[in-house]
């Protein structure tokens, strides 16, 4: 049965309790997330000051607003450090052509090349589950595949990329322009990276294994985040791994410890001339043993955590 409009126009009042109520529970969700701690640090050294904020890459509107404290760091800073300032490879249409070039095979290799049968085989199961066609696939090198599967995965649970952190800070500081940015890395550093791992087979292993399991992790690791958790959150994206695969010990010694001791030399290098720094990297690279903090502290470093 169809109601006509007139039938479902609510009594005045009803309706007034209904949009009070909303206001509330909107109010609420913003106050909620305002007291999530985030992974929050001060690095300190002869009055030079380092604020490292661990970022998630996608993320959901009740990450927003950030704590106050987070948010005035930000303000008081020099400059802005991320890892890569995606805003600007998004804005630039060389270096757009640059990463496609090193994205895409050429001479007619595939990314069947680079893996195992087993691996492959994986990969294609995933791709049938989730009716995807090999096509989308079979051109992207092994980290581009590895990008584009979690990609899917986190957005297909509501995860959302515009809303991650590096973003949410790279665009007030492009859009006010009160803010130096620095890169600690670069787009096409990471790339390249990626592209000459000794193994892209066991990256792609350990995606699958990571995406076959992200039900359960992601909402705790959402949950580490938000509580400040940083021990929860080592556990969930390094230390559970390497205990359970030794071999992966190689592929994050290359994706995260090695990089850890280049960006940390990389921000003491700019705190010689930017008194204050806000720094914005994957929470992955704070946590726990061999973290970008303890590379900090090898520097003479103070860390406080916020």
């Amino acid at each position: 049965m169809i109601l006509s409009p007139k039938k479902c126009v609510l009594p005045k009042t009803l309706l007034l309790k209904a949009c009070a109520a909303l206001v509330l529970l909107i109010l609420s969700a913003a106050a909620m997330a305002a007291q999530d701690r985030g992974l929050f640090w001060m690095a300190e050294k002869q009055g030079q000051r380092v604020y490292l904020l661990g970022s998630v890459h996608l993320a959901t509107p009740d990450f927003y607003p950030l704590r106050s404290e987070i948010l005035q760091a930000y303000e008081r800073s020099d400059a802005l450090a991320v890892e890569a300032d995606i805003l600007a490879a998004e804005r630039n249409p060389t270096l757009q052509q640059q990463i496609m070039q090193q994205s895409l095979y050429t001479n007619g290799r595939s990314l069947r090349d680079d893996l195992s049968a087993e691996t492959f085989q994986q990969l294609q199961s995933w791709l049938n589950q989730r009716q995807l066609p090999e096509a989308m696939f079979i051109r992207q090198r092994p980290a581009i595949a590895m990008i584009t599967l979690s990609m899917v995965e986190m957005q297909a649970r509501g995860l959302n990329p515009q809303l991650g952190i590096d973003r949410h800070f790279l665009l007030k500081a492009h859009n006010t322009g009160d803010k130096q940015v620095l890169e600690l890395e670069g787009v096409m550093e990471q790339l390249s990276m990626l592209n000459n791992l000794e193994n892209p087979d066991l990256m792609l292993q350990q995606t699958l294994q990571q995406l076959g399991e992200i039900d359960t992790v992601l909402p705790k690791m959402m949950s580490a985040w938000k509580q400040g958790d940083a021990d929860g959150m080592y556990q969930l994206i390094i230390a559970d791994y390497l205990q359970e695969s030794p071999d992966y010990a190689a592929l994050y010694e290359e994706m995260f410890f090695k990089r850890n001791r280049r960006m940390a030399s990389a921000i003491a290098q700019a705190s010689k001339t930017h008194d204050t720094l806000f720094v914005i990297v994957g929470a992955g690279h704070l946590v726990g043993s061999k973290s970008m903090l303890e590379e900090l502290e090898k520097r003479q470093f103070r860390i406080t955590a916020l």
